[in-house]
Formats: structure tokens, sequence, C-alpha cells
């Protein structure tokens, strides 16, 4: 898994607090990564010259607000360029803007929805989670900007090649948070029923972790990890993004969406 070193910081012009915005600029000043600042507005099609004019006004607006939101991060060293976009899908603006910068982190604010919306609409976590083909970190208003303890999310008995390649990625992330920042990292296992136990001494050997750092739950995924996370009190969650497309996706969600509004910490989903 390469560094993080160009972050992609989605602006909400719709919301005076930015905690994805300000969690971005101090992660980038810490590891010296760049950082690309990204916007969407849109207002009803012109329907006269005067209405287009007005179209442009918008945009210089909203334009002068994201140069101001940026001032205090460029004039403290960080590397930040910005972008202004017209279009009235913004999820998929997101989306192709990421990928077209390479982007290596998606930093986004998230909010509180009812399980009914996650469900039957399509939000804007539930877009960039499935379709982003980078890590997207998910910033909860009010959290805590450094990781002091984080608690990483696996499943060493799930054998097939795409479930390893997830647990190979949260794992390899894990490490990094402990090794360079000095986070405090738990690792939580759920199985279901008693004839897939995962063995206690391989999750210590694969996670590199103390036993007291490991814990196996027996539980749905989602509630086992909401309930650790809880217990241990952490500020980030990291999480394997399996179903990310498809019939299952589409019927059953994935473990991501089924904890991001249990969870009052950050959120990674590791794709």
């Amino acid at each position: 898994m390469k560094p993080f070193n160009k972050l992609f910081a989605v602006y909400d012009p719709t919301q005076e607090e930015q905690p994805a915005l300000e969690r971005a600029f101090d992660v980038a000043l810490e590891i010296s990564a760049q950082v690309h600042v990204f916007a969407c507005v849109y207002a009803h099609p012109a329907k006269s010259d005067e209405d287009a004019i007005n179209a442009d006004a918008v945009l210089s607006l909203h334009q002068a607000k994201l140069d101001e939101a940026v001032a205090g991060a460029i004039a403290s060293g960080v590397s930040v360029s910005t972008e202004l976009a017209w279009g009235k899908d913004w999820y998929r603006g997101v989306v192709d803007a990421a990928a077209r910068h390479e982007a290596d982190l998606v930093m986004k604010s998230s909010y509180r929805h009812s399980s009914g919306k996650r469900i039957f609409n399509r939000t804007s976590d539930w877009t960039l989670i499935r379709e982003c083909h980078c890590p997207v970190l998910l910033v909860k208003e009010g959290t805590q900007v450094e990781e002091r303890r984080v608690l990483s999310a696996v499943d060493i008995t799930a054998r097939s090649d795409s479930y390893g390649r997830l647990n190979d990625n949260v794992i390899r992330f894990s490490k990094r948070l402990r090794d360079l920042r000095g986070a405090e990292v738990h690792f939580v296992n759920a199985f279901e029923d008693f004839k897939g136990v995962p063995n206690r001494q391989e999750l210590i050997d694969s996670c590199g972790a103390d036993s007291e750092q490991i814990h196996i739950k027996l539980g749905k995924p989602g509630k086992v990890i909401v309930d650790q996370a809880k217990k241990l009190d952490v500020s980030l969650v990291v999480v394997g993004n399996s179903a990310r497309s498809g019939l299952s996706a589409a019927l059953m969600g994935n473990t991501v969406e089924k904890v991001l509004d249990k969870l009052e910490c950050d959120v990674l989903s590791m794709p």
C-alpha cells in the first residue's frame, strides 16, 4: 500500500464547519502531503442571459469562500490546490475528480443519516465508499485530531483472495499508524458460529500485536465492531470495504455502511 502523499478533501459549500478539510490540513502538515480541495455547486439551468450572469456570480462567490478556507493552511506551508466544479451529481464529481488527481486518500465530513435513508437512498458517503478506488476517511465533527487509539476490523477466517487482500491492507495501514504516529492499535475479529472461531495466535502473528490488543468476539461483524469501538473509546475505526458492488451490495450493504452512523469516531474505509 503506497503512502498517502496526495490527500483529496471534499469541501461542502452547504456547511459552516468543515471537519474533513481541517483534518486534511493537519495530516498534510505532519506527513508533508499535498492537499487538493474539491467543491461542487449547482443551480437550476439558466433561462436567460441574466440568469447565466447570476450563475457566474454564484461560482465567483463560492470560489472566494474556498480561497478563504484554504488561505490559513497555505500560509502554514501546506501545498494546497483547489477545484470548483459545477454539476448536479456532485457525488460522481468527487469520485471522478479523485481518480483524475490520483488521490491516495479521500477525506469527507460525515453527518448522521437515518437507517432508512442509508438503505433506500444514495447518500454521498454511500457513493464514495463504494466507488472510490482509494481509501475514504469519513470525518465526524468534533472528533479527535490524533488517532490515539484505533480499532481495526479483520477476518482471518475468510479465505477468499479478495478478503485476504482487504485484511492485508487494513493490517499494513494499522501498523503504519502505530509505527509512525504512536497510536495504540487494537484488532477485532468477529465470528458468527463456533465452527469458525479465529485462531488467536494466527491473529497475533498476522497483526504483529500483543494478545491484549486482539479481540475475538461472537456476533455479527457490524455489532461487534461498534460495541468494541465504544468499549475501547477509539478515535478511529478501520474497516475493509468488501461489498462494493453487485447484488450483495445492493441488498445487504457492507460493514462500513452498517457501522458508520452508530459510531461517534472517524471511520476509514479500505478498498
